[in-house]
C-alpha cells in the first residue's frame, strides 16, 4: 500500500475511532513491516501526543530495546516526568520486564531493586521479580527467596512467598533444600503463632 494511501486511511480513521487506538494500529502495521524510519517516526510522535499514556511511552521503551538503540534511560526518566504518579509503579515494572526479556538484565534488576527500596512489601513486585530470574535460570534466586521469606509481611503474603519458593525447589531444586525451605515454613508459623 503507497504511503499517501496508509495516510489517507489513518486521517478518515482519526475522525472515527479512538486516535490512540488508530496510532498503536498504524504503530503495529510499522512494526510488522519492519518500517524502522516510519515507526520511529510516529512513536515520537505519539509519546508527544499522548504523553500521559503509560502504553504508548512502553511501546517506545520497547522498540528501542528491540532495535538496541541507546536512550532507554532517558525516554524512562522522560516518561516519568510526563505520566501521573499512580502509573509510575506499573511502568517502572513493565519496562524492568521489557530489560529483561531484551537481554539487558542488568538494568532490568536495578530497576526491581530500586522498586523495592519504595516498595519493599509489595508481593505481586516480588512474583515479577522472581519469575524474570527463574526464566533466566539465574541460580542467584535462591538468594532472592532468602530475601523475600524474610521479610515481615501479613501470613497471607507470606505463605504466597513459601509456596512460591518451594515450587521452585521442587522444579529445580533437591529434597535437601525442599526440606529447608519447609523447615523455613514452619519457623515463620511458629514465630508468628508466639
Amino acid at each position: 500500500m503507497p504511503q499517501e494511501a496508509v495516510a489517507k486511511v489513518f486521517q478518515r480513521a482519526l475522525q472515527y475511532c479512538d486516535p490512540k487506538k488508530v496510532h498503536l494500529a498504524l504503530l503495529g502495521m510499522y512494526e510488522r513491516t519492519e518500517q524502522h524510519k516510519l515507526t520511529d517516526e510516529l512513536l515520537n510522535k505519539m509519546v508527544k501526543k499522548f504523553k500521559h499514556s503509560c502504553k504508548v511511552w512502553l511501546r517506545r521503551v520497547q522498540w528501542l530495546l528491540k532495535q538496541n538503540q541507546d536512550g532507554v534511560q532517558s525516554v524512562v526518566n522522560r516518561a516519568l516526568l510526563s505520566l501521573l504518579l499512580h502509573k509510575h509503579f506499573n511502568f517502572i515494572t513493565q519496562t524492568a520486564i521489557l530489560e529483561f526479556k531484551c537481554v539487558v538484565s542488568d538494568r532490568g534488576r536495578s530497576l526491581f531493586e530500586k522498586m523495592f527500596r519504595e516498595y519493599p512489601k509489595r508481593t505481586d513486585l516480588w512474583s515479577v521479580y522472581l519469575d524474570q530470574e527463574i526464566r533466566l535460570g539465574n541460580a542467584d534466586v535462591i538468594r532472592l527467596f532468602e530475601r523475600a521469606i524474610t521479610l515481615s509481611l501479613p501470613p497471607k503474603k507470606m505463605k504466597f512467598l513459601f509456596k512460591k519458593y518451594l515450587e521452585y525447589e521442587n522444579t529445580l531444586g533437591d529434597d535437601e533444600r525442599m526440606e529447608a525451605v519447609k523447615r523455613k515454613a514452619m519457623e515463620y508459623v511458629e514465630s508468628s503463632l508466639t
